[in-house]
């Protein structure tokens, strides 16, 4: 008896070691649950929770006793707690390790309804009562606000990246065409100075050629005289004096390219010069040209020369007309502009402000574009040898510029051609007095004449003119020989200079000086070019009159006689 009890001491000991051993490793493992950085929820095959740690409490705010016997989808959120029974199922039918940060976007829900998102770790248990699965939960929240953080500073880096691209393309793009603006501004620049250059050069040949048609016409007018029952001799003076006379012709364009012509501006409606020369237009141009005038309606008025004007305009439409050999359209246009600064710099050379525009347009052969920037320059032509002389257009851009505006081509090869010429815009309010030339029935006279002319031929030849027309003449080559027999000679009636004149003393300055000593002396100015000398013109308070070389014998008696009368009709 004795004996069983000692077995049964040693077994109740044996028990009473596994249990307290048993104890210990239960709470060796639960402190161990405890210890563990994420919140560990086990959940047996019903989906019922049966145990959690303490982190579970921090994470879900939950206390132990009321998650223990739930199911685990309390702690998923509403709207995927139906899909979540499916899966749960799943994984214990299939169960498998599944460890954490296995890419899935998880979110867990709290007790007051707020959800976080979660990262989770599957471990299963066979037991027998059957399958465990211990799940480890991890708050990404920290993670994942760093991730979205740094999602937004990329996303940030990337739009302020495509920010400054753009604006480095838009940089790059005004920059581009800053040096486009910059090269057709030089490209224009340099066109400018070269026609400057060219118009120099042709001003100078046209005075130096006037003086040389003024000696030959006046001769030949005054041999014509002497030769008047030599039927040969009158029919080769007319050929040439026709010659010389279509020399002054060219030579007057030439001067027109230059800007050397003594221009007389007023002011100008566009569209009433360019509707009262249809007719004319129709007339030159034939009938295989339709002519089209568009207007519009209360246009402001230009300010050039109207004669000139109604030349460029001529030439313009003639040169239309040789760009359409079969017929075509000629339209003619009006229209008011106003350049800003940019748009004049582009064109080189042009004054910003408001213009009035007159274009030119055909519908003909057009011009290459490799040719099209020197269609101004004189003696340059697109038509066939013997068909045009290459004038026409630059006569157009010397008026132009010296009218103080601009003149502009625009071509498509095979389409046609628009030429566009920019007048200033004249101030409003002004009007045009046009003085009609009196008629003179007598053309000679006995007065005392002072010719001042440094070409000795062409002095020659007007003091001999003046002569055989009755007139007293003296003569100077130069300023300081005028003045002398000015004030030594209180008689002379006239004055009749050159404009251009060696020394430094022009005709204006003999003229200014000459009215300190005769204040009523009446001046007639003649030259080949009046050049800078046209500002000492502009800024005399008396009237100015002028002779252009080569002038013929009856218009120089024609002027001689006029101004002399005028000033007669002063001093009464």
């Amino acid at each position: 008896m004795n004996k069983d009890i000692n077995t049964d001491l040693d077994t109740i000991a044996r028990l009473e070691r596994e249990l307290a051993d048993a104890r210990e490793a239960e709470g060796r493992y639960r402190r161990l649950l405890e210890a563990a950085p994420d919140a560990v929820v086990v959940v047996d095959k019903r989906g019922q929770i049966v145990l959690v740690n303490a982190q579970v409490v921090t994470l879900f705010g939950y206390q132990k006793a009321e998650l223990i016997g739930q199911p685990i989808e309390l702690l998923v959120p509403d709207r995927a707690r139906g899909r979540h029974v499916e899966h749960r199922d799943h994984f214990l039918s299939n169960h498998a390790v599944r460890p954490m940060g296995s890419g899935l976007d998880l979110a867990a829900r709290r007790q007051d309804g707020s959800e976080i998102p979660v990262e989770i770790s599957l471990s299963p248990l066979e037991t027998d009562e059957g399958v465990l699965v211990s799940a480890a939960i991890r708050d990404i929240s920290e993670r994942r606000a760093a991730q979205q953080a740094l999602r937004r500073a990329k996303d940030e880096l990337e739009t302020r990246v495509r920010e400054r691209t753009s604006e480095l393309e838009l940089a790059n793009i005004a920059l581009q065409g800053e040096m486009a603006d910059r090269q057709e501004a030089e490209e224009a620049l340099h066109q400018a100075q070269k026609m400057e250059a060219v118009g120099q050069l042709t001003g100078g040949v046209a005075h130096d050629f006037n003086n040389l048609l003024t000696i030959i016409n006046g001769n030949l007018q005054i041999l014509a005289g002497h030769c008047r029952d030599d039927e040969l001799a009158q029919e080769l003076i007319s050929a040439a004096l026709k010659a010389g006379r279509r020399g002054a012709e060219l030579n007057r364009t030439l001067l027109a390219f230059s800007r050397r012509q003594r221009l007389q501006p007023a002011l100008i409606d566009l569209s009433e010069l360019a509707e009262g020369m249809v007719s004319m237009l129709r007339r030159t141009l034939g009938e295989s040209i339709e002519i089209q005038v568009s207007v519009p309606p209360r246009l402001p008025k230009a300010l050039a020369d109207p004669s000139q004007l109604e030349v460029a305009l001529l030439n313009l439409a003639v040169n239309a007309r040789d760009a359409m050999p079969k017929g075509g359209r000629l339209l003619i246009e009006t229209a008011k502009v106003h350049l800003d600064e940019h748009s004049a710099a582009l064109e080189g050379d042009v004054a910003p402000g408001p213009y009035v525009v007159l274009s030119v347009s055909d519908n003909g052969t057009g011009i290459p574009a490799d040719l099209l920037g020197r269609v101004f320059e004189p003696f340059f032509t697109t038509k066939e040898t013997g068909k045009g002389s290459g004038l026409g257009l630059a006569m157009v851009y010397g008026f132009a510029k010296q009218s103080g505006g601009h003149v502009k081509a625009h071509s498509v090869e095979g389409q046609g051609t628009t030429i566009k010429l920019f007048l200033p815009q004249a101030a409003e309010g002004g009007e045009v007095v046009m003085s009609e030339k009196e008629a003179n029935d007598s053309c000679t006279g006995h007065e005392r004449i002072l010719v001042v002319e440094d070409e000795k031929e062409v002095r020659a030849l007007a003091v001999r003119v003046l002569r055989s027309l009755g007139y007293e003449v003296l003569e100077a080559a130069d300023g300081p020989a005028a003045l002398e027999l000015l004030d030594r000679d209180p008689e002379i009636d006239m004055l009749f200079t050159d404009v251009v004149l060696p020394g430094g003393m022009h005709g204006p300055d003999i003229a200014q000086a000459a009215r300190k000593l005769r204040p009523d002396l009446p001046v007639l100015y003649t030259s080949g070019y009046t050049g800078n000398a046209i500002q000492q013109l502009e800024a005399l308070s008396q009237e100015v009159r002028l002779i252009a070389k080569p002038y013929a014998i009856e218009d120089l008696a024609e002027q001689i006689r006029s101004v002399l009368d005028e000033s007669l009709r002063g001093r009464g």
